[in-house]
């Protein structure tokens, strides 16, 4: 147990696991930030930023920005950080040698990590799932839903959107990123195998249950 009351947990996760969702909802619960990469990296996308063209060939493929570009981000991402906020990490790291970096990081802020969720799915899951999400575009600030829901499309349509499918969520690019999860995560598993700060989650079932188990487990790490 640690003495500071603030949270600082990393999500890891394949592809379909909804993280970004989770993380989200763990933020109403919890005094803590986000650091989605994902999410922070597409905005750069939309801007059309130097970074932003450097990586999206490479997303829209299915892979990984480059380690030391990300490695530079997160000290950035970082320091926005409210001192009395912890922070929950989506999507880093993914690599050995990121969490070799993220704890260099950490020790510097004096941010001690305190939990590490990895989340479990089948790839039979994660396919139904990314393949099936669209964002509404138009009539308003874009979200994400899945076309089996039918009430979100309703609100789509509606408000006079349009439904549209990201690149990397084409089945062939869906599995490449699996391929890839898996490939670059089992190390990292190993990494943190021996911190005692790595805890399994099943990611199956509605995203407030998913939290739940995360809170569950989250409660046993702050005073």
């Amino acid at each position: 147990m640690t003495s500071d009351p603030r949270l600082h947990m990393v999500l890891i996760g394949p592809p379909g696991a909804g993280k970004s969702t989770i993380a989200d909802l763990l933020a109403r619960h919890l005094p803590v930030k986000i650091i989605a990469t994902g999410k922070l990296l597409r905005a750069e996308i939309a801007a059309e930023s130097a970074i932003g063209r450097q990586i999206e060939p490479l997303l829209d493929q299915g892979h990984f920005a480059p380690d030391e570009l990300i490695d530079s981000l997160m000290e950035q991402w970082m320091y926005a950080i409210p001192a009395d906020y912890g922070f929950i990490l989506d999507g880093y790291p993914r690599s050995g040698s990121q969490a070799l970096t993220l704890n260099k990081l950490l020790a510097a802020f004096n941010r001690p990590l305190d939990l590490i969720i990895s989340l479990e799915l089948s790839e039979q899951e994660a396919v139904r799932r990314l393949s099936g999400r669209r964002i509404c575009e138009g009539g308003g600030e874009p979200f994400t839903l899945h076309i089996e829901d039918d009430g979100a499309v309703a609100r789509c349509m509606q408000r006079g959107g349009t439904l549209a499918m990201r690149d990397d969520d084409q089945p062939e690019v869906i599995l490449e990123r699996m391929r890839v999860f898996d490939k670059e995560t089992e190390p990292l598993l190993d990494f943190y195998a021996d911190s005692g700060l790595l805890r399994t989650v099943d990611a199956h079932g509605t995203p407030e249950a998913v939290v739940q188990r995360v809170l569950d487990l989250a409660q046993g790490t702050t005073p």
